[in-house]
């Protein structure tokens, strides 16, 4: 009974979608701070350009976190910090409930099957609430499960990112659905799709295996050490924070071109022309535009999502387990 509810969709939905409003609330000042960090550096290239053009010297770009910060603080108050919540809410309640869903799913479905040449016969993981895979299948199921819900919750994350940038005057998320589709149409709402797959597609797939071996690993290290005595909560948020350092650094230079794409279509048209017009402009350091508040971001949002996601099913299949008996 209790192996029939580890795979019921309601549970893991339910449990996306309360991780993923827990996350995107916390995290959603570094997800503004990361797009202001990536717009200066555009606006200031574009100025040192024209400079140069003229015959002009231009310092370099001072801009830190905490200037973006001040800034923001300045210009409105702290509460602008959380500006694009709203449109960041509903791309990421139903997005990681979906998420959540199929990527159970497909882990079900790979778990029923002989894969690689392993013996499914315990297919439900010691220290999770999901099954047991091994890397290859943790891998094709977290980057096929991503770009599959990527491509439907796409208009959203054009919407969000267009609404927290300055560059565009929204007043709200319908009135920049209504601009994005009368002056690019409806082919404006999937900008930077591709570029949006090609981070995370590997992005979730590579976090989804880093975080079940790190768990595998601290589990292990708890059953045999009397001295590494921790709660399977903690053992989750260590493996998100890990987990999610290590992908974001590896994806990274695919999210500032999606970035770039979804803010500049005109000048950014594809992932391609996008990387060559970085590399000859910036450089290769160019692809670490904005990488610390990014991986600053992504590794908590991960830890939190997943924990709270893990023990939301858990609780779910204890409380069913204690109706049973």
């Amino acid at each position: 009974m209790t192996k029939q509810k580890a795979s019921d969709p309601v549970t893991h939905l339910i449990g996306g979608a309360v991780s993923g409003l827990c996350a995107c609330v916390f995290v959603q000042p570094l997800d503004l701070i990361k797009t202001r960090l990536q717009q200066q550096q555009q606006a200031h290239l574009a100025f040192i350009k024209q400079g140069g053009q003229a015959g002009l010297t231009i310092a370099p770009l001072e801009s830190t976190i905490w200037k973006t910060v001040f800034t923001i603080v300045r210009e409105g108050s702290v509460l602008s910090l959380w500006r694009g919540t709203a449109p960041t809410v509903v791309r990421n309640v139903p997005g990681a409930a979906m998420y959540f869903t199929v990527l159970n799913e497909t882990r079900t479905l790979l778990a029923k099957r002989k894969l690689n040449g392993l013996d499914r016969t315990d297919t439900v993981s010691t220290n999770s609430a999901l099954p047991k895979l091994s890397n290859t299948e943790n891998l094709l199921a977290g980057g096929a499960s991503r770009a599959a819900i990527g491509f439907v919750m796409m208009p959203a994350t054009v919407i969000k990112v267009r609404y927290e940038s300055d560059l565009y005057s929204y007043r709200s998320m319908s009135e920049a659905l209504t601009s994005i589709f009368r002056t690019e149409g409806i082919r404006g709402l999937w900008a930077g799709f591709g570029a949006t797959a090609m981070r995370d597609a590997p992005l979730a797939g590579l976090y989804v295996l880093f975080y079940e071996q790190s768990k595998s690993k601290l589990g292990a290290l708890k059953a045999t050490s009397s001295y590494f005595d921790v709660s399977t909560p903690t053992i989750h948020m260590v493996s998100g924070v890990a987990a999610g350092f290590l992908s974001t650094v590896i994806t990274h230079p695919f999210d500032m071109l999606k970035t770039r794409m979804q803010l500049k279509p005109a000048e950014y048209k594809n992932v391609f022309q996008g990387a060559r017009k970085v590399l000859l402009e910036e450089g290769a350091i160019g692809f670490l535009d904005g990488i610390l508040v990014r991986t600053i971001r992504k590794s908590i949002h991960s830890a939190i999502s997943w924990t709270v996601y893990e023990e939301v099913v858990r609780w779910y299949l204890a409380r069913n387990a204690d109706h049973i008996v």
